[in-house]
């Protein structure tokens, strides 16, 4: 989204943004899917794993990135998402990107407490992981097929408002350092 204040960005930096924010949408997408498909659950091993990839991958379109300006969730998110992408967003920025140890609340306790557990005089420290309900995993998906869609309509719109760019049938680089599309 631009203002008067933010001219819009280049058309290669657009191009550039829409590729990636597609790409890891994809990614939420096929995380979420397997997650689905192996019918994996809270209790395994490798579901927070795969919650943080799904946190990271969501979030990492509209964090900031040098050089390329965010996508603005108001532009891109569906209304009906907006406090699923917030919670992503958050859970992403407090407790797996960074773990801020006065995080929000989560079940009455900060998000990122740690527990000291003792049996048979060993003690053992355990950090807390946030993860979901299983039950939220379609929706996220869901919204992350939302947005695949968006960015694809968002491509195309990009495309037929700089048809010369790309002047022949190839392929091309998009140099953001020459701020140009080089032919491979």
């Amino acid at each position: 989204m631009t203002s008067r204040k933010h001219p819009p960005q280049p058309y290669w930096n657009r191009f550039w943004r829409a590729a990636y924010a597609w790409s890891s949408f994809q990614h939420v997408r096929d995380v979420c899917d397997y997650i689905l498909r192996h019918k994996i659950q809270p209790e395994d091993g490798i579901y927070y794993p795969l919650v943080a990839a799904i946190c990271v991958f969501y979030a990492r379109p509209f964090k900031n990135s040098k050089g390329i300006e965010r996508l603005s969730s108001a532009q891109f998110v569906p209304k009906k998402f907006r406090m699923l992408h917030k919670l992503l967003e958050s859970v992403r920025d407090e407790t797996i990107a960074h773990v801020d140890p006065r995080s929000f609340q989560f079940k009455g306790l900060p998000a990122n407490n740690v527990r000291i557990i003792i049996r048979d005089g060993q003690p053992r420290l355990e950090p807390h992981a946030v993860k979901f309900n299983a039950t939220l995993i379609p929706e996220i998906r869901e919204l992350a097929t939302a947005l695949e869609k968006r960015m694809h309509e968002y491509s195309n719109k990009l495309t037929s408002e700089y048809p010369y760019e790309a002047p022949a049938d190839g392929e091309y680089l998009i140099d953001l350092d020459t701020k140009s599309l080089r032919r491979l």
